[in-house]
């Protein structure tokens, strides 16, 4: 299945923000990443899934999934100087 025509499908290109994605969508993600995705992201924590350009960005940016250890799977891209994989839900939610 082609991972580009997946994201646009269910509505992530067109989403506000990452962090509005919801756990039925992520499943679908999940469920649609090759065995070879899969083994990396079992291994690694975080997997490539495409280059994507929301609405509003200037340019395409790598989207990946990644664990959270307190939000399960998440979608990500590169954050800040260091290019950081963070969950966008543990960016948005305040510290308890």
């Amino acid at each position: 299945m082609d991972i580009s025509r997946l994201l646009t499908g269910l509505g992530i290109v067109g989403a506000m923000s990452i962090n509005q994605i919801n756990a039925e969508t992520m499943l679908t993600v999940i469920s649609s990443l090759s065995l070879l995705q899969l083994m990396i992201l079992t291994m690694r924590g975080s997997v490539l899934v495409d280059w994507v350009c929301f609405e509003g960005w200037k340019g395409k940016l790598p989207l990946y999934v990644i664990k959270c250890d307190k939000h399960g799977y998440q979608l990500s891209y590169p954050n800040g100087y260091r290019r950081a994989l963070l969950c966008p839900k543990c960016i948005s939610s305040p510290p308890c």
